[in-house]
C-alpha cells in the first residue's frame, strides 16, 4: 500500500501479520518498508505508528536509496567476494548474446550485451557465487564434519536474503550461495555453527558450547559477519 508520511513523502508500506506479536516494527527493505504487527491490530493503529516515525523512515530512506546505487551493476561501483570490495568494469559488446564475468587482480570484468538488464547482471553474479560456494563451501564441511563427528544427510545452495545457512530435521544443511562475498573465516563458523544444528536443533548453551568447542573464537566471528551484514 502507499503511505504518506507527515510532509506528504509518499512510501510504499507492507504489512506482515503474525500471531503473538505484542509490538508493532518496522524494517526497511531495498523494495520499501515493512511493517509487522499482530494479526488483531488495527490498521488505523498501524497508521497512526508509521506516521510518528515519519522522520525516522525519512533518514533510514535515504540510507537505503545510496545502498540501492550503490549495488547496481555498473562500472566504479563495487560487489563483495570474499570479504574484499571488487570494482567492476562493464563493457557492452555489440553482436553478442553471451554474457562474460571475470576476475582480474582487483577487478570484476564483465562483457556484456548491449541493452543488458540489471536483472541479467544480478543473475550473472548470482550463478557465479553459487559456482564460488560449491567449490568453497563443500570441502569446508567435509573437513568440520569430520573434526565434529557430524555428518549432514545432504548439502544444498540457494539464494537468500537473510538467512546464511539452515538445518533442516533431517539434518540436510543449505547455504546461501551470498556466502562467498563474506571472508572465508566467516563462512566457516556458518558452517560450523549449521553443523552444530546437528547435535542441537536450537540455540541453547548446549548448542553455543558445540560452537565454542570448534571455534573458541566464534564470537569475534560473529561480530565480524554483522558488520559486513550492514555494507554488502
Amino acid at each position: 500500500m502507499q503511505f504518506k508520511l507527515d510532509n506528504n513523502d509518499t512510501i510504499s508500506l507492507t504489512i506482515v501479520r503474525k500471531t503473538n506479536m505484542k509490538h508493532i516494527y518496522l524494517r526497511i527493505t531495498p523494495e520499501g518498508v515493512v511493517v509487522s504487527a499482530n494479526k488483531r491490530t488495527k490498521l488505523s493503529e498501524i497508521e497512526v505508528f508509521v506516521y510518528s516515525k515519519s522522520s525516522w523512515l525519512r533518514k533510514h530512506l535515504k540510507v537505503q536509496e545510496t545502498k540501492n546505487k550503490k549495488q547496481l551493476f555498473v562500472t566504479g561501483n563495487e560487489v563483495y567476494f570474499q570479504g574484499q570490495p571488487i570494482v567492476l568494469a562493464c563493457e557492452e559488446k555489440e553482436n553478442t548474446k553471451s554474457f562474460t564475468l571475470e576476475l582480474v587482480e582487483n577487478r570484476f570484468i564483465i562483457t556484456m550485451p548491449t541493452n543488458s538488464t540489471q536483472e541479467e547482471l544480478k543473475l550473472l553474479f548470482d550463478n557465479f557465487y553459487k559456482r564460488e560456494a560449491i567449490v568453497s563451501i563443500s570441502p569446508m564441511v567435509e573437513k568440520w564434519s569430520k573434526k565434529m563427528n557430524l555428518h549432514p544427510s545432504n548439502i544444498g545452495f540457494r539464494r537468500a536474503k537473510r538467512r546464511w545457512g539452515s538445518c533442516s530435521s533431517q539434518n540436510s544443511l543449505s547455504f546461501n550461495v551470498y556466502l562467498m562475498k563474506l571472508p572465508l573465516s566467516v563462512v566457516e563458523y556458518v558452517v560450523v555453527h549449521e553443523l552444530a544444528h546437528i547435535k542441537e536443533k536450537n540455540h541453547s548453551k548446549n548448542f553455543w558450547a558445540v560452537v565454542e568447542e570448534f571455534l573458541p573464537n566464534y564470537k569475534e566471528l560473529v561480530k565480524e559477519l554483522r558488520e559486513f551484514e550492514r555494507v554488502i
